[in-house]
This record gives C-alpha cells, sequence and structure tokens, in this order.
C-alpha cells in the first residue's frame, strides 16, 4: 500500500485533517448559527459561516448533517419557498432537544479544545 505525504508534495494528511476535524464539528456550527435566528435555509447558514471565518469554514456535506440532525429531531424544517432562480429553499429551526443538545456539545467542545491545547502548546505558547 502506497502511503501518501504531505512533504512529498501532496497536501493529503493536512486535507484529511481538516475534512474530519470539519466533519466532527460542522453539527456544532450549524446549532449555533440556527440557534441565533429564528430560521434559515441552507444557502444561508453557509454564507453566515463563512463571513464568520473569513471564508476559512466551508461547509462540507451541510445537506448531509442537515438530515441527520433532522432525524435526531434536533432541527425540524419550518418552511419552502422557491427562489427566483427557481430553486426550492428549505428553512431550518433548531428545536428545544436541539438547543439541549448544543449546550452539551459547546461543552464538550470547549473541554476537548482546552485538553487537545494543554498537549499541543507548551505553557511558554498558551500564555502568547
Amino acid at each position: 500500500m502506497k502511503k501518501k505525504n504531505a512533504a512529498a508534495g501532496g497536501r493529503d494528511v493536512l486535507d484529511n485533517f481538516e475534512a474530519q476535524f470539519k466533519k466532527s464539528t460542522l453539527p456544532l456550527m450549524v446549532l449555533t448559527l440556527l440557534s441565533e435566528q429564528e430560521q434559515m435555509y441552507a444557502y444561508e447558514i453557509t454564507q453566515e459561516c463563512l463571513r464568520r471565518t473569513d471564508g476559512i469554514y466551508k461547509m462540507p456535506l451541510l445537506y448531509t448533517t442537515l438530515s441527520k440532525l433532522l432525524e435526531q429531531g434536533f432541527v425540524e424544517e419550518v418552511g419552502k419557498t422557491i427562489s427566483e432562480s427557481n430553486r426550492v429553499r428549505v428553512y431550518y429551526r433548531i428545536t428545544e432537544e436541539g438547543i439541549s443538545h448544543l449546550h452539551r456539545l459547546k461543552s464538550l467542545y470547549v473541554k476537548l479544545s482546552r485538553a487537545v491545547q494543554s498537549v499541543v502548546y507548551t505553557e511558554k505558547e498558551r500564555d502568547d
């Protein structure tokens, strides 16, 4: 089996890290954005995330994530409209169960972020 190496010209290792990170944090991001608005459609969610992250955090697999959040009862569809360009917009809203789940996700994210930072950065680097 051939192993790809980022130093050998490929970005596969870094791309995989980024993809896994986004896959893990996407529900947190989506629920956070939905908790701040009464309702949003997928393109709005994507654009708001890009705006807040200066274009760094693109939302891969957004529709898959929204489907899972719907299935889990954390979001619900609240309407559909047809845009001027004849595209169907599905509007989503966070549920009460989704708000509770969001609080748990945020807490876990903070805990895990601190734990990773305590290993990855020296004390001096964390203070800078």
